[in-house]
């Protein structure tokens, strides 16, 4: 079986936030004179994570390849589909790594089916405001021309034929707050070349050499570029959406000096560079017939705002106040 560099990887430039865990994500502090004071400035850039493309019902038409192992080239034009993207600017990708480990987290595999409901959720966990998903429809090589045979007799032989690569993928764009599809995209590519070859008492004598790893990345790259365009279109609409702030409230678990950790994370909505008001807790109202607690009177201390976020717990720097215990509760504001 022979081997395309293409579905092996492809170099992936990531523009994200540096990490020290592979699945936590971090706002990125930079230009903030004093902790506690200075709110970061979070990106206006959307942010996006790109799942493994599905590689189930490919067009098996003419010289099937490519397909190794359970992924086949999934992993490859997916890469190729983040590096794009990366290239463009209009988003902030999250790298392929951290998508990986939090499949992994959740004890699901990229080739697995998600729903877009499912993937809302990992983005939610990644901390992006929409997941990229969908499928390679076609994948596969043609070759079409006839043999010429000379003195079969003698085992003389040649022939002259046209390869074809034909790519077609089919992807749609989810938004995380509401698991809403933004987008469908589709992108198609074609590349061809002819050659000749022949063979001599069995022995190959090929002329055009074998051309399928470049034909497949070149029609896998026509196919992104024109997925990556419409994309590009879509970031207004994306950009325009209400940010939806979670409804959960966490609890501090510890204060160490302006550091603040929480105990709820990505998986309740919670992200790097929102700003939580700290509520310290006056009154507790509980039904005096099921002892269930009907209201919660609060009062704001102060506010702080995440650094750090993984799917159990959230790390945050103090903007504003002080006297700040394990237990107080905070709510997201902006």
């Amino acid at each position: 079986m022979r081997h395309y560099p293409l579905v092996a990887g492809v170099a992936v430039a990531i523009a994200a936030s540096t990490l020290s865990s592979p699945v936590a994500i971090f706002a990125n502090p930079a230009g903030t004179n004093a902790a506690g004071v200075e709110q970061i400035r979070v990106t206006p850039s959307k942010r996006i994570a790109v799942l493994d493309l599905d590689f189930a019902n490919v067009s098996k038409t003419g010289t099937y390849l490519g397909l190794y192992g359970q992924n086949g080239p999934s992993k490859g034009v997916s890469n190729l589909l983040t590096n794009e993207l990366v290239k463009d600017g209009t988003y902030v990708l999250i790298e392929r790594s951290k998508v990986e480990a939090i499949l992994a987290e959740q004890n699901l595999g990229q080739s697995d089916r998600l729903e877009p409901s499912t993937a809302a959720q990992i983005g939610r966990l990644l901390g992006v405001d929409a997941v990229l998903m969908g499928s390679i429809t076609q994948f596969n090589m043609e070759d079409q021309g006839n043999d010429v045979s000379i003195g079969r007799i003698f085992g003389l032989g040649g022939k002259q034929k046209k390869q074809i690569a034909n790519v077609q993928i089919s992807t749609r764009l989810v938004g995380t707050a509401t698991g809403e599809i933004l987008s469908a995209a589709e992108g198609s590519g074609r590349a061809d070349k002819s050659g000749g070859g022949g063979s001599i008492f069995g022995i190959s004598a090929s002329t055009g050499g074998d051309s399928s790893d470049r034909l497949l990345g070149e029609a896998a790259k026509q196919a992104v570029d024109q997925v990556v365009a419409q994309l590009v279109t879509v970031a207004p609409k994306l950009a325009a959406l209400p940010e939806v702030l979670p409804t959960a409230e966490p609890v501090i678990a510890d204060v160490t000096g302006q550091e603040v950790i929480l105990n709820k994370g990505g998986k309740d909505g919670f992200r790097p560079g929102m700003v939580l008001s700290v509520e310290r807790v006056i009154k507790e109202v509980k039904d005096p017939e099921t002892g269930k607690l009907l209201r919660r009177q609060t009062q704001s201390i102060g506010r702080l705002q995440l650094t750090e976020v993984d799917a159990q717990s959230s790390v945050g720097t103090i903007l504003n106040g002080q006297g700040f215990e394990v237990g107080d509760r905070a709510k997201a504001v902006e």
